[in-house]
């Protein structure tokens, strides 16, 4: 009789593997240079004041002469009488002749200062270039000791003559700082004079100084800013620490060569060497406790983990920037190996460096090296909220450290089955057989490294395929237990002789009962079971 057919698996259904994704790094600037940085930051400026600027009419002021307590000086009839008409014009609208009385009254009372507020609000509402006479005006007043209400009605009028103005003066800046740029800034300068409360032009009234080379005047701009701003204190504060630093790094040069290149104790010698003037900094005093730490073994978080947001940022900018910014320049050349060196050694010293995690992190990324290392980097870069491509790099990441997991466990299984697409032999199944029950077992640990619904889709189909082939393998090797049976069967008159009658018996019952234990097992190819029935028929009449 014959055997059965082909030992060979069904058509394979294919496991796709997990596709690696593409990042596109666009932030290699860090927190910007401080010089180049102008015409980016200008831009942002510049938007932000076309959104903030004015259209239509003003906010309306109430008529302030009904509530503000008198305060005039005793001077006779004559001048009470010039200072209630003029009140009396402001009120009904009249501002062109409470002008004229309020300079009369002025003449007389140059000091008075109800008479000065209510001077600028008519020149207020007669709009123009006279809004900024009212700023000029209230300038004075800003600083003088007023009354309760009349500090409020100045405070009011102000802010609303700042709303109106700044963002005309960001433009004019924008316009000219090409062309003029000793004039813009002049005229910066002159404005801030009147609102030194507005943040954002002391920022950038020290960026344009800054991109003219007078840094030290661009951080007494930064950090006056910064003490009396009103508005965007924070983002002048942060220049002002920026530019305290860059005037800062020549002086601690010699103190940071030898940082950076592990020599810690020259390090702290040089830092101490130092010209108190420059040595009395707090983030140099920062630095110094870094490298005793260091140089003790102090186990645990990095000594700038342990500090303030403002303060770590500080101490990793005046150690690792520059590096930081040669490392992104060799990422835009394609020199991926070199930048990936030198930022592997400048974590080494500053590891919670959240723009640095960012730009290793994508780096790692590019040259497909390390993921657990760079989701690591990636989610430490993401605690830093002015990073704007921070998340999509974690996403990237991650991806890719699913596809670094699962994509070789596809692999081993896509390979272990072209190995046998053209069929499979006795020889081949028990290798068979331990390749695809070790990639089963490797199934849970794959579940768990895998976030996004795509990677548990793969790892569900590759589990659903290995499965499958250890279910079929089962029925292969029926099935060549039956083909072994038939050939036994077949080739036991050669192998006994037909004269040797006792142990022909002997071995066809033993055919028999291997046959019939084969048929009792559950899913036994229909091909296999039909060779069973005719095998165990034929032997058993044999034997009758």
């Amino acid at each position: 009789m014959t055997a059965t057919g082909d030992h060979s698996f069904q058509e394979l259904r294919p496991v796709q593997a997990l596709r690696t994704p593409s990042f596109e790094l666009k932030e290699v600037r860090g927190h910007g240079d401080l010089v180049d940085d102008h015409d980016r930051r200008l831009a942002e400026l510049t938007r932000e004041a076309e959104k903030a600027r004015p259209s239509g009419t003003p906010q309306l002021l109430a008529v302030p002469v009904a509530t503000l307590t008198e305060i005039t000086l005793q001077l006779g009839d004559e001048g009470e009488d010039l200072l209630e008409d003029a009140r009396a014009n402001v009120g009904n609208g009249n501002y062109p002749t409470a002008l004229e009385l309020l300079q009369e009254y002025l003449d007389l009372v140059p000091e008075h200062q109800e008479a000065r507020y209510l001077r600028a609000f008519c020149l207020f509402h007669l709009g123009g270039e006279q809004r900024v006479r009212a700023l000029r005006i209230l300038r004075p007043l800003r600083d003088e000791p007023l009354p309760d209400d009349l500090r409020e009605r100045v405070r009011e009028l102000r802010g609303e003559l700042r709303r109106l103005l700044t963002p005309a003066e960001i433009t004019a800046y924008a316009g000219a700082a090409d062309s003029d740029p000793e004039g813009a800034l002049e005229r910066v300068a002159a404005f801030l004079e009147l609102a030194p409360e507005e943040g954002t032009l002391s920022y950038l009234l020290a960026l344009g100084q800054a991109r003219a080379g007078q840094l030290e005047e661009a951080l007494d701009t930064a950090e006056r800013g910064a003490a009396e701003a009103d508005t965007d204190r924070e983002r002048v504060a942060a220049y002002a620490r920026r530019l305290k630093l860059a005037l800062l790094i020549p002086h601690a040069a010699p103190a940071l060569t030898a940082f950076r290149t592990g020599a810690l104790r020259r390090a702290r010698e040089e830092l101490a060497a130092m010209d108190p003037h420059w040595r009395r900094t707090r983030v140099l005093d920062d630095l110094d406790e870094h490298v005793r730490r260091l140089l003790s073994g102090t186990r645990g978080p990095s000594y700038g983990e342990t500090l303030p947001e403002e303060r770590a940022e500080d101490l990793y900018t005046l150690v690792a920037e520059s590096d930081a910014q040669h490392a992104a320049g060799l990422m835009g050349v394609g020199r991926l190996e070199e930048a990936e060196l030198l930022m592997a050694h400048l974590l080494s010293l500053v590891p919670g460096f959240r723009w640095l995690n960012f730009l290793y992190a994508a780096c790692l990324l590019r040259l497909g090296h390390h993921p657990d290392r760079a989701v690591a980097c990636a989610e430490t870069a993401l605690r830093d909220p002015t990073i704007a491509q921070a998340p999509e790099l974690l996403e990237a990441v991650r991806n890719w450290q699913e596809a670094s997991v699962v994509n070789p466990a596809v692999k081993a299984y896509v390979d272990t089955m072209e190995a046998v697409r053209g069929g499979v032999t006795a020889a081949d199944l028990d290798t068979l057989r331990a390749r695809l029950t070790d990639l089963r077992r490797r199934i849970p640990e794959l579940r768990g490294k895998t976030r996004s619904e795509v990677g548990t889709q793969v790892v569900q189909q590759l589990d659903e395929a290995v499965a499958a082939r250890l279910a079929e393998l089962d029925q292969v090797e029926r099935s060549m237990a039956v083909s072994d049976l038939v050939r036994r069967f077949n080739e036991l008159p050669d192998r006994v002789g037909r004269t040797d009658r006792h142990r022909m018996r002997a071995e066809l019952g033993a055919i028999l009962q291997e046959a019939r234990r084969l048929r009792r097992e559950r899913g036994l190819p229909q091909e296999a079971r039909h060779t069973l029935d005719q095998l165990i028929e034929l032997i058993s009449r044999t034997l009758a």
